[in-house]
């Protein structure tokens, strides 16, 4: 159990940090490139999947080394026998998606659920990032006012 839980929180450590990283490059050092405000935020949506996916990959990494080096458990259900096999099975635990058809044993399940809270935080981390950077960078046009009689009272049927 020493060994899954030095694991689980030198992962949750890694891809907090690695996370951290790419969005304060998001933030500040991308603002160094030239670029519309359109094409920034779909880097910044790319870039975010493309640190999803890196993370989700390192987890897959430790599920391989659990389940072949480290002895911490196996897999039931279907079989986990190549490396894009860890690769689905990390990404369905990092999206909470949990469809049961790969399953953990013994102390990779405590590295599973582990991996499904630093997922769900990490997506709402970059959900939060890319709503303040629309916030930003979205070229939103401003709402015409309501017509209004000369007099400025509210014509008959427009709700303000």
């Amino acid at each position: 159990m020493v060994v899954a839980t030095v694991l689980a929180v030198s992962l949750v450590l890694l891809t907090f940090l690695f996370h951290y990283a790419v969005l304060r490059w998001l933030s500040g050092g991308m603002a160094r490139i030239a670029m519309t405000a359109g094409v920034r935020i779909l880097v910044i949506v790319l870039v975010a999947v493309a640190a999803h996916l890196i993370e989700v990959g390192l987890y897959a990494v430790a599920y391989a080394l659990g389940d072949g080096v480290l002895a911490l458990g196996s897999f039931g259900g279907l079989a986990v026998t190549e490396p894009l096999d860890y690769l689905y099975f990390s990404i369905v635990s990092y999206t909470s998606l949990g469809l049961g058809d790969v399953f953990p044993s013994d102390h990779l399940r405590f590295i599973t659920g582990v991996e499904a809270l630093n997922g769900l935080l990490l997506i709402a981390w970059s959900g939060s990032f890319l709503y303040i950077a629309m916030g930003r960078l979205w070229p939103w046009r401003t709402c015409a006012e309501p017509a209004r009689a000369a007099t400025g009272k509210r014509v008959k049927g427009v709700v303000s």
